[in-house]
């Protein structure tokens, strides 16, 4: 309420739209009073008002993970939901002094790092939107103070009085504890090394985000990095720079030491391949020398096991791809042909309607200009495909026999030879999938 109130007064100043976005838990009894009266306030002062109701409850179950946590998922859900409806830029949360030194507390208490013990961020962006917290130098009682002056109405939320929780106990216990026989002034000194570990922490954030441009490189859905460069640096600039890469295909979810050490166990082994999952699906595989960090396939994402190519005709595949069919005369060929189009004797192929898979157990295949057939794997191998990517790599089958390997070789016996009339021409596009539009 006293965020709310501050930042009406200075709206016209600074030409502020607010938007109030008030989340029901569900959870007491009271709750649909308080809803009712944070939305009675937005309407007097002619502010747009979004409500949500979210039994926090049930979401933990459903989630499988704690009722902070459950209610914390909901509210930012709403916040960010809302900001994106109204078009906003920054989201104002109104976390204060007091709660800046129970969260370091609390995190010191869980195990921590730097920017553990930073805290609570000032300001700090997600998903497009920029987070600021206004009230985080104010104590709760310099805020309770304000919204007594300013005759403003506030309510208590009952559970915030039970120890059930962590958090709760920790205000309610073990801080007055602290204050009485260690520290008058431990939030003052909790809050201030917050200060200075934000100061360390965006310094070496910094030092990170320039390290991660440099040294990373950028595949499709996949960024990579020289295992043996990455374990040279300092770990306070080696984790950030994984962190950063993670959090391009996980921006919700969060490495914990205990993934950072598996995975400097890895890149430091002996091994030659190796792979971990991390948080939110993401996947860090070892090949070739290089560590990669590829987004997590979704089911709707992930290629079929097979699916029939027309010919003539097109196949659309996962990812807006498209691998399209011809039938064309051996004159009419322009050499050579490019990697990812494939040119074969039509009557040659062997019998069996033409389809496009991915690879399977114990599959061979015969590359053109080589002797005799070997294990798919091998060839994939010697083509340096790390392992993370094999099963993304396309397949043209006729029958059971692989005629093409997409983007990197047609079968030895299916090539065109001076006795071929009738040429079959596939060509593998990247391009829009039909009926989608692009979002903005």
């Amino acid at each position: 309420m006293a965020l709310l109130h501050m930042l009406k007064n200075i709206s016209d100043q600074f030409q502020l739209h607010l938007v109030v976005a008030h989340l029901n838990h569900c959870m007491r009894p009271e709750a649909g009073i308080e809803e009712a009266a944070v939305k009675n306030i937005a309407e007097t002062w002619s502010l747009s008002f979004e409500s949500r109701a979210v039994d926090v409850r049930r979401l933990k179950s459903v989630k499988g993970i704690s009722e902070e946590e459950a209610g914390r998922m909901a509210r930012y859900s709403l916040l960010f939901d809302t900001a994106r409806k109204y078009g906003a830029s920054k989201i104002a949360l109104g976390h204060h002094f007091d709660d800046q030194a129970e969260t370091v507390l609390l995190n010191i208490l869980r195990g921590t790092g730097v920017d553990g013990l930073a805290g609570i961020l000032p300001v700090y962006k997600r998903g497009g939107l920029k987070l600021i917290r206004p009230l985080l130098c104010l104590r709760r009682r310099e805020i309770e103070t304000y919204c007594q002056e300013n005759d403003l109405k506030t309510y208590t939320d009952s559970s915030n009085l039970e120890t059930d929780y962590t958090r709760n106990k920790l205000r309610l216990e073990l801080i007055p504890r602290l204050e009485e026989d260690y520290n008058p002034r431990i939030r003052e000194a909790l809050s201030g090394l917050a200060a200075l570990a934000y100061d360390d922490r965006q310094f070496l954030q910094a030092l990170a985000r320039k390290k991660y441009l440099d040294l990373a490189g950028f595949g499709r859905q996949e960024v990579f990095f020289n295992r043996k460069v990455l374990c040279s640096l300092p770990p306070a600039i080696s984790s950030r720079i994984l962190r950063i890469a993670h959090k391009r295909y996980a921006p919700g979810k969060e490495l914990s030491r205990f993934h950072f050490e598996k995975i400097i166990e890895l890149a430091e082994s002996e091994k030659t391949t190796g792979q971990i999952t991390l948080p939110g699906g993401v996947l860090l595989s070892l090949s070739q020398g290089q560590l990669f960090i590829t987004a997590g396939l979704q089911k709707e994402e992930e290629a079929p096991a097979e699916k029939t190519v027309p010919v003539p005709g097109k196949t659309y595949l996962p990812g807006g791809s498209v691998i399209e069919a011809k039938i064309i005369d051996r004159s009419e060929l322009s050499w050579p042909p490019s990697r990812y189009q494939a040119y074969l004797d039509y009557q040659a192929l062997p019998p069996g309607e033409l389809a496009v898979r991915t690879r399977w157990p114990g599959a061979r295949f015969h590359p053109q200009g080589s002797e005799g057939g070997k294990k798919l794997k091998d060839f994939l191998i010697d083509h340096k495909i790390p392992r993370h990517r094999r099963d993304q790599v396309f397949l043209v089958t006729a029958g059971s026999t692989i005629v093409w390997v997409v983007g990197l070789r047609i079968a030895h016996p299916y090539r065109v030879t001076g006795q071929t009339k009738t040429v079959l021409q596939l060509e593998f596009k990247k391009q829009r999938m039909p009926g989608r539009r692009k979002i903005c």
